[in-house]
């Protein structure tokens, strides 16, 4: 039986990819709406909804949360590596040449460094993820994953996963506008709990859409509408209780919508987005960091003048580099990690799913 490629959700999520980008390099593109920074919203929403095809059968057929949770690390790893290491550079730079916007320093770089390298938040106030901010998302949704998975046999109840969505969209909401006035929870200790909350209640609804998607009726919606819902969006500028209803609600709809409306012309175009998107948002925060350093150096330029034709020429870059990267580097080093056994004497992972794309992001 083919597998459902689902095309559309890849277009949606390569474009939230290159939202992001936007969002976090000012430098390249100069001011814009703060409203992109939900689109992890929607990474969490897709994720939700990815794994549980990708993973519900193998679940069923008796995968355990360990075996789960190495997979996940094998598909996340490389190119997390590889942003950590352009982190550090970026660091390095900074103290060598006493930057004066990047407070780095020996001591929190060598505090920084091996949580950073086991994937954890580290013990420093200035982000989860000092080296690379976007991975505090990345943390959430393993997380999510993880509770997904230890709780996977009573959440296959509806009524159970409804209510657990529910109760986290409930507690989100209070954090995001009774207790913080934002949603953008979750990019600080200080806002983690409700982080917790945001990630699970995107990542259940995308369970929930999931489980539904055969089950309820929905419009015929070109594929390009989707595409362009949250950059379009983002022209309005709406504010705090706009977007968490865009959380709560608009972007699950999307991804119902994207699941069932698939394009019907440049299918490769859709594909190469969602196939760039990981390795786009891991890499976009250090690599801009490090052009902005080094051409202010070299030439004593600031990147800022060329805004934002300098972003459009970054981002197209970027999605460039980042299709060769996948091919060339990310895909082989999964590879040789799924070979890998866990201790002495058990077997390598097998069955590696390739459209197993990690939608954070």
């Amino acid at each position: 039986m083919p597998v459902k490629s689902y095309r559309t959700l890849h277009g949606i999520r390569g474009v939230a990819a290159l939202c992001i980008v936007a969002l976090h390099s000012p430098r390249l593109f100069g001011s814009v709406s703060t409203f992109l920074g939900i689109a992890v919203d929607l990474f969490f929403a897709l994720s939700g909804f990815v794994l549980a095809h990708a993973y519900e059968t193998r679940l069923r057929q008796g995968m355990t949360p360990l075996a789960f949770l190495r997979q996940r690390l094998v598909r996340l790893y490389p190119l997390y590596g590889l942003g950590l290491l352009l982190g550090i550079v970026h660091a390095l730079l900074c103290i060598h040449y006493k930057s004066p916007t990047q407070d780095w320093s020996w001591g929190k770089l060598l505090i920084t460094l091996p949580f950073s390298v086991f994937m954890l938040p580290a013990p420093v106030l200035e982000g989860l993820y000092p080296l690379n901010g976007p991975m505090w998302s990345i943390f959430f949704e393993l997380l999510a994953n993880l509770l997904w998975v230890v709780f996977w046999r009573p959440l296959q109840s509806a009524k159970i996963l409804v209510c657990a969505v529910l109760v986290c969209g409930g507690l989100y909401s209070y954090a995001a506008l009774m207790y913080w006035g934002t949603p953008a929870l979750g990019l600080t200790w200080a806002t983690f709990p409700g982080g917790l909350a945001r990630v699970c209640y995107s990542f259940g609804a995308g369970l929930l859409v999931h489980r539904l998607r055969h089950q309820l009726r929905t419009p015929s919606v070109p594929p390009l509408m989707l595409l362009a819902a949250l950059p379009g969006m983002a022209l309005f500028s709406p504010g705090p209780i706009a977007q968490l209803v865009s959380v709560l609600l608009v972007f699950p709809l999307v991804v119902l919508l994207g699941a069932r409306n698939e394009p019907r012309g440049y299918q490769g175009v859709y594909d190469s987005l969602g196939k760039a998107s990981y390795c786009v948002y891991v890499l976009h925060r250090p690599l801009a960091a490090l052009l902005y350093a080094l051409v202010l150096q070299l030439s004593g330029y600031r990147l800022e003048a060329f805004a934002p034709w300098g972003g459009l020429v970054f981002l197209a870059g970027l999605t460039a580099g980042a299709l060769v990267l996948t091919d060339t580097f990310e895909t082989p080093a999964r590879r040789w990690l799924a070979r890998r056994p866990d201790r002495k004497g058990e077997r390598p992972l097998r069955g590696l799913n390739s459209g197993d794309q990690p939608l954070n992001l």
